[in-house]
This record gives C-alpha cells, sequence and structure tokens, in this order.
C-alpha cells in the first residue's frame, strides 16, 4: 500500500513538473515570436494600408484577412464590435491573404471602394452575402455587383472601373509577402500592438486590446 502511494505521488509529481516544463516553454516561445514581429514592425502597417480609428492611446490592431474566409465573415462583427467601442484609443488596420479562389476579385471591389469612400459598407455586404456569392463548389462572385448596388450612392461604373486598378495587385503581393516574413498562414489572424492574438474569441481579443490601453 506504501509503494502504491509513493508511486501515485511520483507519477502526481512528474504531471506537475511536465506543465510546469509546457508553461514555460510555451511562455517562452511566445516572447520570441513577440520579439520576431516587433523586429519586422514595419510590416505590419504599411502606407497603402487602409486605417480606421483616432488612436488616440497608439494601439494598432492588424487583421489579416481573406473576404472569401468564412472565420473572417463570422468574426467581421466582433472586430466591429471592437471598433465601435474603442474607436478613438485604436487603429484598426487591414492587410489581405488570399487564399481562395475567388479572395483577389473580392479584394479589387474592397479597394476600389476606396475611392469613394465606401470601404466599411462593402465590406460589410461581401461578408453578409458571402453565403451566396463563394458557395463552395458553386462560387458566383459576379453576385457581388448586384448586392453592392443596394449602397447608397456607390458609383457601380467607377467601382468596376477602379477595380481594374494594377496598384491592387501590387498591394495583394506586398501583403501576401509581408504575412510570409511574420509567418502568417491562416486569416483572420491579428496582432494588438505586435502581440498575436492567440484565440480567437470576442473576450481574448478585448482583453489583450484593453491590456494595451490601461497598462
Amino acid at each position: 500500500m506504501q509503494n502504491k502511494k509513493l508511486v501515485l505521488g511520483s507519477l502526481v509529481a512528474l504531471i506537475v513538473l511536465f506543465i510546469g516544463l509546457a508553461s514555460f516553454y510555451k511562455s517562452n516561445e511566445v516572447k520570441e515570436n513577440e520579439k520576431k514581429v516587433l523586429s519586422k514592425s514595419d510590416l505590419l502597417i504599411r502606407e497603402h494600408s487602409i486605417k480606421f480609428g483616432e488612436n488616440k492611446k497608439n494601439i494598432s490592431v492588424v487583421e489579416f484577412v481573406d473576404p472569401e474566409c468564412e472565420s473572417c465573415a463570422m468574426f467581421h462583427p466582433i472586430l466591429r464590435k471592437l471598433y465601435k467601442e474603442y474607436h478613438e484609443d485604436i487603429q484598426l488596420v487591414v492587410k489581405y491573404i488570399p487564399n481562395h479562389l475567388n479572395s483577389k476579385f473580392a479584394i479589387r471591389i474592397l479597394e476600389a471602394s476606396r475611392e469613394q469612400n465606401k470601404y466599411e459598407e462593402v465590406l460589410s455586404i461581401i461578408f453578409e452575402k458571402q453565403p451566396l456569392w463563394a458557395q463552395h463548389n458553386n462560387e458566383k462572385p459576379e453576385l457581388l455587383w448586384e448586392f453592392l448596388s443596394t449602397i447608397p450612392d456607390l458609383d457601380m461604373n467607377k467601382l468596376k472601373e477602379d477595380s481594374k486598378n494594377p496598384k491592387i495587385d501590387k498591394i495583394m503581393e506586398i501583403d501576401s509577402s509581408d504575412a510570409r516574413e511574420l509567418e502568417v498562414r491562416g486569416t483572420p489572424t491579428i496582432f494588438v500592438n505586435g502581440k498575436r492574438l492567440a484565440v480567437l474569441s470576442q473576450k481574448d481579443l478585448f482583453d489583450l486590446v484593453e491590456a494595451e490601453i490601461y497598462k
């Protein structure tokens, strides 16, 4: 009986030690990744990147997004809520990773909408209607023109013409290169002042942003 207790005690001690070591190494890994990102912080925010917010607290929230990504569409309302609550304190920055078949088509429309100051409205429609135009194995990206025509004061002819601007392809090329340098592969991936959001949840995002605001 005594031997069993000793064995059990040793096992518990080993488990606790293992958990402790795993936590220590994980913490170190996170810190090292943060250092790497901060050393390349110029890649997070480019001159061409679209930005929102007054940024009074000098806090950047950078999202790598793909307009055809289902997770991006699902997470979009959370980012909108964050921006609504903290738009005075933060700067929200959008960068692209066109990972899907029609991602570039949608990004060209998004970037073209900047010429008419309709980016937010266009992005919201793109995500809202994503199940219709980006259905797997039945993609119909041309439907976006119909959906976007419902936005008040959006000149559709100008939007179509502006979407052909070759500078948009260059933006996508630069953003994709930045993503590779920062070891970002999937979307959405979010950085708050260089700190990568580990869990895609509203609580974790708000906690990370608020930690920067109130530190």
